[in-house]
């Protein structure tokens, strides 16, 4: 009976893990966002104000997510996103070049296939830059602190996912600007990197005891001599 529930808890948090995985670094964010900005958009037709019109494109984005991962799970689902790309930029381009687009009209159009990738791509460096505030911290602060920093970290991304394919489908300067717009009201409520606040913390310090500043001079001037 133990086996049972340990096995079954496992698989539980396997699938549950692959869904995260799936969101952060597949195509979740970028189905969910995209469902939700073309229920924005639609909104004046549909009748439906901006927060329902946010619920409708959410469980869109959800479902279609959903359906993904039952038939694929992450890692092959990822590949086929990855493995498209190409083709689809191959496409774009010849459908561009048929209706006698400019050159920018078909590098546009070239190009605009490559957009499904950047969630995978823009949240892999955000997860590398985040690994030593994460690392730093659980040193100070033990594997709690570490925790901390890694939901804040996974937060972030998630926040940058969506809210850059919700503003894609508003063209180029939404997929842009929203993230920033985002990043601004949701960074007082996440907070700052570690090594931003521990450094804030430490130049804090010195302002109210000036002899930390004169210490620290000193130290360097020892170890320098020895």
């Amino acid at each position: 009976m133990v086996s049972a529930i340990s096995s079954n808890v496992l698989g539980q948090a396997k699938r549950y893990g692959e869904y995260g995985a799936n969101f952060l670094f597949g195509t979740g964010a970028e189905r969910m966002g995209k469902e939700i900005g073309l229920a924005i958009k639609a909104r004046s037709r549909s009748g439906l104000g901006l927060t329902k019109s946010i619920g409708v494109g959410f469980k869109k984005g959800l479902a279609r997510t959903n359906s993904d991962m039952a038939k694929h799970g992450f890692f092959k689902n990822l590949g086929n996103t990855l493995s498209s790309i190409p083709k689809s930029m191959q496409a774009g381009w010849e459908g561009a070049k048929s209706a006698n687009k400019g050159f920018f009209g078909k590098l546009g159009a070239a190009i605009k296939p490559i957009g499904k990738a950047m969630p995978f791509l823009m949240n892999v460096l955000w997860l590398a830059s985040s690994v030593p505030d994460i690392i730093e911290r659980t040193k100070d602060e033990g594997i709690f602190g570490g925790i901390k920093e890694t939901g804040k970290a996974l937060a972030n991304m998630a926040i940058f996912s969506v809210s850059s394919a919700v503003g894609a489908t508003f063209g180029l300067a939404g997929m842009l600007g929203l993230p920033i717009l985002a990043s601004i009201v949701t960074g007082p409520i996440i907070g700052q990197p570690y090594s931003v606040q521990k450094a804030a913390k430490e130049e804090a310090l010195k302002q109210q005891n000036p002899f930390i500043q004169e210490q620290t001079t000193g130290q360097k001037l020892d170890y320098m001599a020895g």
